[in-house]
């Protein structure tokens, strides 16, 4: 994939602007977290998708939680979500 090698080439998708929404309705962009509770390591999280893919980093810390959350959502929404972590889909 284009995106996963490092070059950005296309904006994201509807589908997946409108999962990132969702995604920052429950946590803030990291740039916009004084509190510290955000649990993603880059920001705007946006800036991470391309097309029909995002890949987001997340603090060890929280990875867990929000993982658990982005995979519920992404089903929601009709989206696959694939955790490089445990190298499986999710949920």
């Amino acid at each position: 994939m284009t995106y996963i090698d490092g070059e950005v080439e296309e904006p994201p998708s509807e589908r997946i602007a409108a999962y990132v929404a969702v995604l920052l309705e429950w946590w803030r962009h990291l740039t916009e977290d004084e509190e510290d509770t955000s649990p993603w390591s880059t920001g705007p999280l946006i800036g991470e998708a391309s097309s029909s893919l995002i890949y987001f980093p997340m603090q060890w810390s929280m990875a867990e939680e929000a993982s658990a959350y982005a995979a519920a959502v992404a089903e929601s929404m009709g989206l696959v979500c694939f955790d490089v972590q445990q190298d499986r889909l999710r949920p």
